[in-house]
């Protein structure tokens, strides 16, 4: 198995596991919505899911994440820590909105991935990725409040996030608006480089210059899926 497809499967596979642990708290306090009650709002732009297999240059709006920054390789123990800090932090905030009225949903993780002085992260050894893991929110999140979460959590005795040193990393990102080369990769992880080689043609195309970095948006649970069938949307940054 190629380093990259470690990445990639360790990454989804543990955001999966956090999100059903949190799923499962969340089932026995949902309450059922009556007809014609609105579902809560993703806080994720839909220029971020709403890819083809057809590469394209797209323009995302600006957008409120919470994110968590890491290096090295995703089967480390630090990066299983920060994804689950990342999530801990985000179902926080949910569930506190919920208590005031008002709450969102939580979608699919997102992953910027770069290596310092390479052309590609695939081309540069594990020890030199550099990465942020992103989860959407509502854009008046505002960083008070998702200080006074992190601050519950971090100090609430036997909780799962008691004295966590990525906790405290967490953090609220405001993204401006951007143009992005965006493709939907079907298949397994291992096979992107050819999607992406489409994309950056596309980019090309366009006039533009694609940068070292990319986003990642993962639509697949693999451990449910098979590797035919995962679908992840690429986004290509793009050099100024």
């Amino acid at each position: 198995m190629s380093a990259n497809t470690r990445r990639k499967r360790t990454a989804s596979r543990a955001a999966a596991s956090t999100r059903s642990r949190a799923g499962a708290r969340k089932a026995t306090s949902t309450r059922r919505r009556n007809p014609g009650e609105r579902a809560p709002a993703l806080p994720v732009p839909p220029a971020l899911l709403d890819a083809t297999v057809d590469p394209e240059v797209v323009e995302v709006p600006a957008r409120t994440v919470v994110a968590i920054d890491g290096a090295g390789p995703p089967d480390s123990a630090a990066f299983g820590l920060s994804l689950g800090a990342l999530y801990g932090a985000v179902y926080g905030l949910k569930f506190a909105r919920k208590r005031t009225g008002s709450t969102f949903r939580i979608g699919p993780l997102e992953g910027r991935w770069w290596a310092e002085g390479a052309p590609a992260v695939g081309r540069a050894p594990p020890e030199a990725w550099k990465w942020r893991l992103r989860l959407g929110v509502p854009a008046d999140v505002s960083e008070g409040e998702l200080a006074d979460v992190i601050r519950a959590a971090t100090t609430r005795k036997g909780g799962k996030l008691e004295g966590s040193a990525e906790a405290v990393r967490v953090r609220l990102e405001r993204i401006a608006p951007a143009k992005l080369g965006r493709i939907l990769h079907h298949g397994p992880y291992a096979a992107e480089p050819r999607s992406f080689a489409s994309l950056d043609a596309e980019v090309d195309v366009a006039g533009l210059r694609p940068a070292r970095s990319h986003l990642e948006v993962y639509l697949s649970d693999p451990r449910r899926t098979a590797p035919e069938r995962l679908r992840t949307v690429l986004l290509r940054e793009l050099a100024e």
